[in-house]
């Protein structure tokens, strides 16, 4: 045979690619379909019926979604009325795909879970802003009757606010904190006792413990196990220790008021040497001792592997979401302890530098739900999530059922979930580092400070910032890209402010959509303010990072 004739790798990767996406997406119709039809039958067509789809598959949230439905469906028959909500699951691997795809088909599920960009919610999804000011009548009898519905939200439903289009496509259900999760049978035997750590110095003593029990056993004992694979556990231990140390910032350093200090704006301070750099570096060094506790190869291990470890015993504290917590403390054959990520004690070298514990208050709230535009039963479908946001079963759904924390403010935290409850903290709020801008950066910052762990850099914090240099490029990348993203969402704004403004001049206009163009005109011009603060941040940002860029390449000719 000709080589010619013979078929390129390349063509038959392209077909075995193309065979197993459609493979998958034949399993994903299968699966939607079995979902759909196992909890719900057939659909009556002489019933109001709405579908209700999302992606979370964790133990427990179908349950308490099917429990919802049923007091909803029972409700709505005594007052007369037939209606049938069915609830329908996907795989989140498949998700992202499966959204778009029902939202082009023209036939979508009436309630969806938002995934993917501003600009799909903006097309698909009917914006919420007219209603959140109004209170859920689902609420009526308990602590939050005649509140606005935005502000039963633990975070206002700020979360909820696309930033883009200055609208409310979707309303959440559910939100997380991070937790340390311990083994405490092996944590007495280490220690001696059941004592938990509070302070950063007492969880490092205990760690040192739970090593010298692993060699006297022979056992294989990791004091922290983390997921290493996708860096979120050092990320978020490096923002946690990083805002303990530097949280009055959010007070001294705001040029626009605004809760959180920029980016941009603790980079023109460095720049400036406004700013202490050995304070700014200084949860490098606690990062390097968490660091000695983890497991070799940390790096490569995901969260299914260290889930395993802790079951098995040989994982002593587990940094986690409580979105993890109900499997983690129902699966261990042994008891499992919730403690907060402990603070930086009067013992620790760099006590004099913490400014206090973290607030979780005002939380972002997950798991949004949108009502599709091609929806045929509106009302219905906001009715529903009135009611899946209520009080009452807001509660039900997610505490009793799937073990999260509820969305709603006021609750009644019980057992497990009272772990869990938002820390008030020192009123201090979390700051994001100024050394990444982007994902980009992140992902580069995040793999120095495992290198500093693994290699065990002497002086971790000279190596950070010098590493941090190096990153400049990458982190000038990501500003320009916001900067010219934030132009082209300038010229959407102002488009949609000028079609307001245009309706607004409209003879004879019903109060209502009056009021709700004059809502939504506001919330332009205030979202438009937001950007240009956010532009003006940008540029301070590549114009401080070009100056550090500058004072190194200075300090390197002084040093030749």
């Amino acid at each position: 045979m000709a080589k010619k004739d013979l078929p390129s790798n390349n063509s038959i990767a392209n077909k075995i690619g193309l065979f197993m996406a459609l493979a998958f997406y034949v399993v994903s119709i299968i699966m939607v379909g079995i979902n759909t039809s196992e909890s719900t039958g057939i659909i009556d067509r002489d019933v109001e019926t709405i579908t209700v789809a999302h992606w979370q598959l964790e133990d427990g949230f179908r349950e308490g979604f099917d429990e919802a439905i049923k007091q909803y469906e029972a409700l709505k028959a005594k007052e007369g009325k037939r209606v049938k909500v069915i609830q329908t699951t996907v795989p989140v691997r498949g998700y992202s795909q499966w959204f778009i795809t029902q939202l082009i088909s023209g036939d979508p599920s009436d309630i969806i879970e938002l995934s993917g960009a501003s600009r799909l919610h903006n097309q698909y999804f009917v914006p919420l802003s007219s209603y959140i000011a109004r209170p859920n009548p689902y609420n009526k009898g308990t602590p939050l009757a005649g509140i606005p519905w935005k502000d039963t939200y633990i975070d206002g439903m700020n979360s909820s606010l696309d930033q883009i289009y200055a609208d409310y496509f979707g309303v959440g259900t559910f939100f997380h904190v991070t937790r340390v999760y311990v083994n405490k049978k092996l944590l007495r035997a280490a220690t001696g006792n059941d004592k938990m750590p509070t302070t950063f110095d007492e969880w490092m003593e205990d760690c040192r413990q739970l090593r010298e029990y692993g060699e006297k056993t022979g056992k294989a004992i990791i004091p922290i196990g983390v997921r290493g694979f996708d860096k979120v556990t050092l990320k978020h231990l490096f923002v946690q220790y990083f805002s303990q140390l530097n949280g009055r910032l959010n007070d001294n350093n705001t040029e626009f008021c605004t809760p959180n200090v920029s980016v941009g704006e603790l980079l023109d301070g460095m720049s400036r040497k406004k700013l202490d750099r050995n304070r700014l570096l200084a949860a490098v060094d606690l990062i390097k001792d968490v660091g000695k506790n983890f497991s070799e190869g940390f790096t490569a291990t995901d969260l299914e592997q260290t889930k395993f470890l802790f079951f098995t015993g040989n994982v002593g504290f587990f940094p986690e979401g409580t979105w993890n917590a109900w499997s983690m403390v129902k699966n261990s054959p042994f008891e499992v302890e919730v403690i907060n990520i402990p603070v930086i004690g009067p013992n620790n070298q760099h006590y004099k530098k913490f400014t206090g514990q973290i607030s979780e208050a005002g939380v972002g709230v997950g798991g949004k739900f949108g009502i599709t535009k091609a929806s045929k039963h509106f009302d219905l479908a906001l009715d529903f999530m009135h009611f899946l946001t209520s009080y009452k079963i807001n509660q039900l759904t997610m505490m009793e059922y799937c073990k999260w924390p509820p969305a709603v403010i006021k609750a009644e935290y019980k057992d497990l979930l009272k772990k869990f409850k938002p820390t008030e903290g020192d009123a201090m709020r979390a700051i994001n580092p100024p050394f990444y801008i982007g994902k980009k950066s992140r992902t580069k910052t995040t793999e120095v400070l495992e290198r500093i762990i693994i290699n065990d850099i002497d002086n971790p914090k000279k190596y950070f910032w010098n590493e941090f240099v190096k990153n400049i490029p990458f982190m000038l990348q990501e500003v320009k890209q916001s900067l010219d993203d934030a132009e082209r969402q300038f010229f959407n704004l102002e488009g949609q402010r000028s079609c307001i403004a245009a309706g607004l001049l409209k003879d004879k206009l019903l109060p209502q959509k009056q009021k709700a163009l004059e809502l939504r005109y506001s919330m332009g011009l205030e979202n438009l303010v937001e950007r240009l603060n956010r532009q003006y941040n940008s540029k301070a940002a590549f114009k401080a990072l070009k100056l550090l860029q500058k004072e190194d390449a200075d300090e390197q000719k002084e040093v030749k």
